[in-house]
């Protein structure tokens, strides 16, 4: 009885330490950072519904990996190679000339890059899952245990035309909601320029057409439907630019003359004021002088002697 208490209290003793080694491992920091780098484009995709993180094909896609050695058993860790792997069903390894030790709390931080596949090899119509690996070897370069690193299911790899496209929608997407559908007020400018709102309609039309065909993956005629727009759109700036600025010309042109014969007009009748208050002091001083010369002959008159 003694005996099975004892094994009892030993087995409790042991799932306690257990339970606090499991505890402490997972209160530990986070051992990684990860971030794509440079990525052709990265943002929402209204194709696939989510936001994406992509390159395009026959370029090179890059990520930065930070690792930092939280092993639970405080060993020191010798990386011999980091391998990302596509669920197209291949390998990227990238392998070290001589394995890289790192102590237990020690970081590391390395660039990867590789050359991202076709769309015929890697299909464009979905996004991808990728899990990142670092191999672990022992002092005598023996493989141990893989240590998982980051993972996700946003990779997307873009044909030239699909590309295309999402660059359009984002310059012109202010003009959009959540996804590349039109607006409910159509022209997203209000101008008085005929010409401009007839660009500005078309092009909104093409845009709204684009974008449906592009939701249904047909990313070559969705591109032309868009670039039509975009051709469009610059055509109702250039002409509300050109007319828009000849009408404003002419109008302060109109205003300018306007301005100018009104004071011409104030000046003349300023003019024709200071002559008539001339004229009519000339009159005045005019008749006064008769008037003195009236009274100069009374006056001579009155006192002229008279003759017997």
């Amino acid at each position: 009885m003694k005996r099975k208490i004892t094994l009892l209290l030993c087995l409790l003793s042991i799932s306690l330490a257990t339970a606090t080694l499991v505890t402490q491992v997972r209160a530990q920091p986070s051992t990684w950072s990860f971030a794509w780098v440079e990525p052709a484009y990265k943002g929402y995709d209204t194709y696939y519904g989510s936001y994406i993180i992509a390159y395009l094909e026959g370029t090179y896609w890059n990520f930065s990996l930070r690792y930092t050695n939280w092993d639970w058993a405080a060993r020191t860790i010798n990386v011999s190679a980091i391998r990302i792997y596509f669920d197209w069903g291949k390998n990227y390894t990238h392998k070290f000339s001589a394995p890289i030790s790192i102590k237990y709390g020690e970081t590391r931080t390395w660039t990867i890059s590789n050359m991202t596949p076709s769309v015929e090899d890697a299909g464009e119509l979905w996004t991808h899952e990728y899990q990142i690996y670092v191999h672990h070897v022992n002092s005598t370069g023996h493989e141990q245990e893989l240590i998982y690193g980051p993972s996700g299911e946003e990779f997307a790899v873009l044909s030239t035309d699909h590309l295309a496209c999402l660059n359009i929608w984002m310059k012109y997407s202010m003009f959009f909601g959540s996804g590349p559908t039109l607006m409910s007020d159509g022209s997203p400018f209000f101008t008085n320029v005929t010409a401009a709102q007839v660009n500005f309609t078309q092009a909104m039309l093409e845009f709204q057409l684009g974008a449906q065909i592009f939701e249904a993956g047909v990313f070559g005629d969705a591109r032309s439907h868009l670039e039509r727009g975009d051709s469009y759109f610059n055509s109702a700036l250039a002409a509300w630019s050109q007319r828009g600025t000849a009408m404003e010309d002419a109008a302060t042109a109109h205003l300018n003359s306007e301005t100018n014969y009104n004071n011409a007009l104030a000046d003349a009748t300023k003019k024709q004021a200071d002559s008539s208050m001339v004229n009519s002091i000339g009159w005045l001083l005019f008749g006064l002088g008769w008037v003195f010369i009236g009274f100069g002959i009374i006056i001579y008159g009155a006192r002229k002697p008279k003759t017997a």
